[in-house]
């Protein structure tokens, strides 16, 4: 009956461990949520949390950075996927889990700091003659639903920050929290481009993709509300957003 019972907890405890590994973990290069150091190793809030979740829960699997449509393409695909950080949408919210919020976020527009450029709705926005943004963002995906057809896409919005510089774009879509990281990135400073019209605001998440098995979410979830309630996260997000309040309430229901 002992060896019975031993070997039954082993094959609990095997199957314990496999619930804890196996995930492939995907971020982009998004500073400061995700970014490279200078030592080339992976850093910035969402990277740090989504460590520390793996920390308690016994999950040591590698986070690689890959461009954020083949991420995006991954997570909605493919089990066992996790992606951070995406903003949680009424589009998205049915094809991935969530773990979160650990940000809130202002999408605007911003113009170069001595534009005339006035915008105060999205049909003025519709107007311009070039709008910059980050090809599959959900910038780019709330802005083409919304009717726009003067959208210049490029991979990311250190781009999109050099563009406007050169006069190449009139506006470019970015967020208060991710300007001075694409300014200094591009070699300028925050204040040479302005804040003209926010037209979205949002949560980001750490996403988890559907097929993932149900124990697996509900632990990553489980160890993101022990960091809520002992502070760590509270820590992280002050670490790199040291001015902004930390995100409210999940909003689930659009």
């Amino acid at each position: 009956m002992r060896r019975v019972m031993f070997f039954m907890l082993m094959v609990l405890v095997s199957f314990g461990r496999g619930i804890a590994q196996n995930l492939t973990i995907y971020c982009e290069d998004d500073p400061p949520n995700q970014m490279l150091a200078p030592d080339g190793k992976l850093t910035g809030m969402s990277v740090e949390i989504t460590q520390e979740i793996q920390k308690r829960i016994g999950n040591q699997d590698p986070i690689e950075m890959v461009p954020w449509a083949r991420g995006y393409d991954a997570a909605l695909k493919n089990p066992n996927t996790v992606l951070m950080s995406m903003s949680r949408t009424a589009e998205r919210n049915p094809l991935f889990h969530w773990v979160g919020p650990v940000l809130e976020s202002n999408y605007t527009f911003y113009a170069k700091a001595g534009s005339k450029i006035v915008i105060k709705s999205l049909d003025d926005a519709k107007k311009l003659e070039r709008v910059g943004v980050y090809n599959n963002d959900v910038r780019e995906s709330y802005l083409s639903q919304a009717g726009f057809n003067n959208l210049e896409r490029t991979t990311n919005n250190i781009q999109n920050f050099k563009k406007l510089m050169s006069d190449r774009l009139d506006v470019y879509a970015s967020s208060p929290n991710q300007i001075e990281d694409e300014a200094k990135a591009a070699g300028f400073k925050a204040s040479d481009a302005k804040p003209v019209y926010t037209f979205m605001k949002v949560q980001l998440y750490i996403a988890m993709s559907k097929g993932t098995p149900d124990a697996v979410v509900k632990s990553w979830c489980k160890a993101f509300a022990s960091m809520q309630k002992d502070g760590s996260f509270a820590a992280i997000h002050k670490k790199y957003y040291p001015t902004d309040p930390l995100p409210g309430k999940a909003i689930n229901r659009f």
